[in-house]
């Protein structure tokens, strides 16, 4: 069982991550913006990070740069979820050290095999 963080500023769509992994064996938690998420992160390190690129009051790329300057916290993967499918916006996803990406709107499966390539079972 893998311990995962999604940021994600949207209702609706933490909803949908949480009823697509519902029946998973992963303990999933979730923050509205990178700085809770850096919060939560930092007091109980996930296995990976799920973040949304764009959102208030920090974003993905600065949650990112924030938790790779942190020794304790840098080895973390982060996947960036986007709406975005430009290619220099998925490129700036991995000039902050992203694992990978997903593209938004995902579908149930598309989450699932995403969660399932970069947690551990």
């Amino acid at each position: 069982m893998s311990r995962i963080v999604f940021c994600e500023d949207d209702e609706m769509i933490r909803k949908l991550i949480q009823a697509a992994l519902r029946t998973t064996a992963h303990k999933v938690r979730f923050a509205e913006n990178g700085a809770s998420g850096l919060e939560l992160i930092a007091a109980d390190p996930p296995d990976v990070v799920f973040t949304d690129v764009s959102m208030p009051e920090m974003d993905g790329f600065q949650l990112a740069d924030a938790l790779k300057a942190r020794p304790d916290l840098a080895h973390i993967p982060i996947v960036f979820m986007t709406a975005s499918v430009q290619r220099d916006q998925i490129e700036e996803c991995f000039r902050h050290g992203a694992a990978g990406h997903v593209a938004k709107p995902f579908t149930t499966a598309e989450l699932r095999a995403r969660v399932a390539q970069f947690a551990k079972s």
